[in-house]
């Protein structure tokens, strides 16, 4: 393999098309007062998760900007009164956009396949699939982030009161690679005002749609012993506004 293929439909195994297919609806969780969020696991084959890991190493990792976003000291040394903290979202990851014209990064994804297969029509098509409201079939936001250990994202809700076309809700596709340097990583992410449901996303390729805002964070990643300097978790994410905008806020 040496590139992605044209296609998300070309990425999946039989288990994976069969399950997007007919999957659970996200509006559906929502009447039941439940978080907007489905997970697919074991949708790629490892060999085929491998190979795809194996492009991103070479292709995209060394061109990725560190995004370290640590607490900073305000927070702490700002406070005047008790328990009147606030945490800002802080973040240890590489990342990059595909968003500009001209780039390193969208020039890599480009030669390896990666920037075509994000936007194909199934890739569009597995997001519209757990949704009844419609998607904006245009154009979408396309973002690769990598994970290494101690890597993670804080407690942050992906809220965009100041955009009309985001402010009551949109949708993000990942698809999700670890290596085997890793050995666990959590997403966690609230019930009913608690940061109480946790998930293990490195343990199988996976796919996971999200309709946001709510809160979550990921967990620091935490490699195999004697392989942190290796151990990598990769997120393809594809960001799907609603065409029109969604009319309320449910949260």
């Amino acid at each position: 393999m040496d590139r992605f293929p044209a296609e998300l439909d070309d990425l999946l195994n039989r288990r994976g098309r069969r399950l997007f297919s007919d999957p659970p609806q996200l509006e559906s969780l929502i009447a039941r007062r439940q978080t907007p969020i489905l997970f697919f696991d074991n949708v790629i084959d490892p060999g085929v998760a491998a190979e795809c890991v194996r492009l991103l190493d070479e292709a995209m990792f060394p061109r990725l900007r560190r995004m370290h976003v640590p607490i900073p000291r305000e927070a702490l040394t700002g406070m005047t009164e008790n328990y009147s903290e606030e945490l800002p979202k802080t973040a240890r990851v590489r990342t990059s956009t595909f968003n500009a014209a001209r780039s390193r990064v969208l020039d890599a994804a480009r030669e390896i396949g990666l920037e075509a297969m994000m936007m194909s029509k199934s890739f569009l098509r597995v997001a519209q699939s757990v949704t009844e409201a419609s998607l904006y079939a245009e154009n979408w936001s396309r973002q690769v982030i990598c994970y290494e250990t101690g890597g993670y994202s804080g407690p942050h809700n992906d809220h965009h009161p100041e955009r009309e076309d985001l402010r009551n809700g949109f949708l993000d596709l990942h698809v999700m690679f670890a290596n085997p340097g890793v050995a666990h990583q959590m997403l966690v992410y609230e019930d009913r005002g608690f940061l109480s449901l946790s998930r293990e996303v490195t343990q199988s390729p996976s796919i996971a749609i999200y309709r946001l805002p709510f809160w979550h964070y990921t967990t620091p990643l935490l490699a195999k012993k004697g392989r942190e300097d290796i151990a990598r978790r990769w997120l393809l994410l594809g960001s799907f506004e609603y065409d029109p905008p969604l009319k309320k806020l449910v949260y």
